[in-house]
């Protein structure tokens, strides 16, 4: 796995970089565990305060190191519940990423399908287990 530690990340401190991407991930795993999905500009609102775009490179920066971390923690990429406004499902980044993650993406649709699903059940499984989510 990758270490995120750099001084300064997109012009935020490395401090202000890891509280973002925590509650990024507290965020998205409150949406797993309702089985729902998130738009990016809804995101970037719930977890920036307005610092980031819903199309900007931090912010995907942000969701790969999620993806990763989660990825090693769970198996499974949390991003997943991160969609388009206007489609109902990720961007291309998305994809990119998986694919670097060693998935099979060669239906992007039914991978990313599948692979919210499984999202939706390990942490379905985390709140029936009293575990605390995002730890």
């Amino acid at each position: 796995m990758a270490r995120y530690d750099s001084a300064t990340v997109f012009g935020f401190s490395s401090e202000e970089w890891q509280e973002m991407r925590e509650e990024m991930r507290r965020t998205l795993a409150e949406v797993a565990r309702e089985h729902r999905t998130i738009s990016y500009g809804e995101l970037v609102r719930r977890v920036s305060s307005g610092r980031l775009s819903a199309r900007s490179a931090a912010l995907t920066r942000l969701l790969g190191e999620v993806c990763e971390i989660e990825d090693h923690m769970r198996g499974t990429m949390l991003g997943s519940v991160v969609v388009r406004a206007d489609t109902g499902e990720p961007g291309a980044g998305y994809f990119r990423h998986a694919a670097e993650l060693g998935r099979d993406v060669k239906d992007p649709h039914a991978f990313w399908r599948e692979e919210v699903e499984r999202v939706w059940a390990v942490w379905e499984r985390e709140c029936r287990s009293g575990g605390k989510g995002a730890s």
